[in-house]
């Protein structure tokens, strides 16, 4: 038998031909059927063939994927290990940067509170000794020459960027006054001076007399090179109510290398208490 469409030998049994598709009918009715389908063949039909599924047992499956794991950490491990070098080198180009600046200033950072010691464990370059005579001196002066009781005074230093400053401050009192010299130091010599005065006054400074010694005040005058009567004429009138404690009248003036500050507050039994601070650069620094 052949095909009606192709023509092609049909072999015995097929319903169908092996070329074309075309379905073979077997029927009393063939060649009717035959002659149909020779006018209108039937479609082609093509089928596609599956691939088949390999198999592959459990074992091997976890194998593989445990092996796809351990390449997996590891590629991250790299990497980690990666970054952390490259963060390393750039860690260690700042600090670097960061060491040559600290050295290239030169920076160190000393602080004391005695003199003496600083003297003694070398970090002196005059400048502490020179305070340390001032400090003596001026005690003497406030004992001596005053007559000031309880006569005491604190010190500190510090070196900053190879620069060596001194503070010495000395305390003093009597019956009437409280007095204070506050000396800075650097470079081997004085440079700043504050010098503060307190007493109690009877009566208010702006109309009544001060209740000071004048030859104490004209010793303070001629040590420190100032003029406290001078300054109290000055500024007195001046004198205004503090906007933080109208109990209070302040004044207060600043100039290139001077300043003063000069207060007197209501007290008890019609006395104030009047508090002077002059400051003034000395030296050459």
């Amino acid at each position: 038998m052949r095909c009606d469409v192709c023509d092609t030998k049909i072999p015995p049994g097929a319903d169908r031909c092996p070329n074309c598709g075309y379905r073979v009918r077997h029927s009393s009715t063939a060649t009717h059927t035959q002659a149909t389908s020779a006018n209108y063949p039937e479609p082609e039909v093509f089928k596609p063939k599956r691939n088949k599924k390999i198999y592959i047992p459990r074992r091997e499956k976890a194998r593989d994927r445990s092996q796809r794991t351990k390449a997996s950490t590891f590629r991250k491990y790299i990497i980690f290990i990666v970054a952390l070098i490259v963060i390393g080198q750039v860690a260690a180009v700042f600090i670097g940067n960061m060491v040559s600046d600290y050295e290239s200033y030169n920076y160190t950072e000393i602080e004391g509170e005695s003199f003496q010691e600083g003297i003694d464990n070398g970090d002196d370059d005059g400048t502490l000794q020179l305070a340390l005579d001032y400090e003596n001196d001026l005690k003497t002066f406030f004992s001596d020459e005053l007559l000031l009781q309880e006569v005491e005074a604190d010190e500190n230093y510090y070196i900053y960027e190879d620069s060596l400053s001194a503070y010495a401050n000395v305390y003093g009192s009597d019956d009437v006054i409280n007095l204070t010299a506050s000396i800075s130091f650097q470079n081997q010599e004085p440079y700043h001076q504050s010098i503060t005065l307190s007493w109690n006054n009877q009566g208010t400074i702006r109309e009544n007399d001060l209740n000071l010694d004048q030859a104490q005040i004209e010793k303070i005058n001629e040590k420190f090179n100032i003029d406290i009567f001078g300054a109290i004429e000055a500024y007195k009138s001046k004198l205004k109510v503090d906007d933080d404690d109208n109990t209070r009248f302040v004044v207060s003036d600043y100039k290139d290398d001077e300043s003063i500050y000069l207060s007197e507050s209501y007290g008890i039994d019609g006395e104030y208490f009047i508090y002077l601070s002059l400051g003034q650069d000395i030296g050459d620094n």
